[in-house]
């Protein structure tokens, strides 16, 4: 359920009210949660967008940092933050000029040889998950922008039923067949670490739909799952959601069926309101949004068990809201900081 569907508060508690919760209490915990984002949040946002360049920064202290100038991930999460919190409806809302200037930006990284994005501070030499997460970021402002990519991107080659030796040459080995994408994910420690694995899995989605490689990938996640906890690997806790998080995107991409979701589901919930330590903001943010993704994986691709999980997951949430989104205002204020905005790190935006 988005809150940002209601207009009044009082829309909100007379939902929650029907769907079995404390509709008061609710609101009272969302207004306490609303307090940590005020008009300076806007601001600080708004001080990391560079007009010159056409993007977005990862933090104010990055600026006039080579390494660190304004980058695809950062333009598109600055994006939904415009978008999800309720500032504008849509990209047209922003001044036509910043429309064109993010335009220009994400066009400028593509790469006409290989169809990847690119930036100038970092270059070509990137790992598969920076390549693959840059290319989905790119491809999402491009629909959110209403623009048109140069080039034809991995994607569109990936997708080729017949391809040119050139074209054949620049395309990663482990997308050319189902025998060498399971070679390449076992070289990855599943059960050590399954956040990187995920993200690993997750960051090449729409490159793996583009080769045809689906149902590869999907059988492969199901036999690494956990069948006792919905999770992968051997670690628990918020490390496991973390995975989880990554591991679900991927099942949305793959439009699949994602096996044992209440249990991963109840483990995501448990994370809510656990005392464990937040080492990054992104922590309460995978739980929450864990859950968003088992939930459009149950309506969307489990049959009508699915939609009864999915609407036996919510009321779970309905019930126990005021004490989940205390607990999260609780984690996020350790992140916040003076200018309105919040750091990746409890004390610092970045660990280097």
């Amino acid at each position: 359920m988005n809150t940002n569907n209601f207009k009044t508060w009082d829309d909100l508690e007379k939902k929650v009210n029907e769907m079995g919760g404390d509709g008061k209490e609710v609101v009272t915990a969302m207004k306490e949660h609303y307090e940590l984002y005020g008009e300076e949040l806007y601001l600080w946002l708004a001080g990391l967008y560079d007009a010159e360049i056409g993007g977005f920064y990862y933090s104010n202290s990055g600026r006039d940092n080579e390494p660190f100038l304004p980058d695809i991930e950062s333009t598109e999460q600055a994006t939904n933050i415009l978008l999800g919190s309720g500032l504008i409806n849509d990209t047209t809302d922003l001044p036509e000029k910043m429309r064109e200037g993010v335009a220009a930006f994400a066009k400028s990284l593509l790469d006409p040889e290989d169809g990847y994005i690119y930036h100038p501070q970092w270059g070509k030499d990137i790992n598969d998950s920076r390549r693959g997460r840059d290319l989905t970021w790119a491809k999402q402002l491009e629909k959110q922008y209403r623009f048109t990519l140069p080039y034809p991107t991995a994607l569109d080659r990936l997708a080729k039923t017949e391809r040119t030796e050139s074209e054949e040459s620049v395309l990663a080995e482990h997308l050319r067949s189902p025998e060498a994408l399971v070679a390449y994910l076992d070289k990855l420690d599943w059960q050590g670490d399954a956040y990187y694995a995920g993200n690993m899995i997750a960051a090449q989605a729409l490159q793996i739909v583009a080769a045809g490689l689906t149902d590869t990938a999907v059988n492969y996640l199901n036999e690494k799952q956990n069948p006792d906890t919905g999770l992968w690997g051997e670690r628990q806790g918020y490390y496991a959601i973390n995975a989880l998080l990554k591991i679900s995107g991927a099942y949305t991409t793959f439009k699949s069926v994602f096996p044992n979701a209440m249990k991963a589901a109840r483990s995501a919930i448990e994370c809510l309101t656990s005392d464990e330590k937040c080492l990054t903001c992104c922590y309460h943010y995978n739980a929450w949004f864990s859950l968003t993704n088992i939930r459009e994986l149950l309506n969307n691709y489990g049959g009508e068990e699915g939609k009864r999980e999915a609407k036996e997951i919510l009321e779970e949430l309905i019930r126990t809201a005021p004490e989940t989104i205390r607990a999260t205002r609780k984690k996020v204020l350790a992140f916040a900081k003076p200018d309105g905005g919040f750091s990746y790190l409890p004390h610092c935006s970045t660990g280097f």
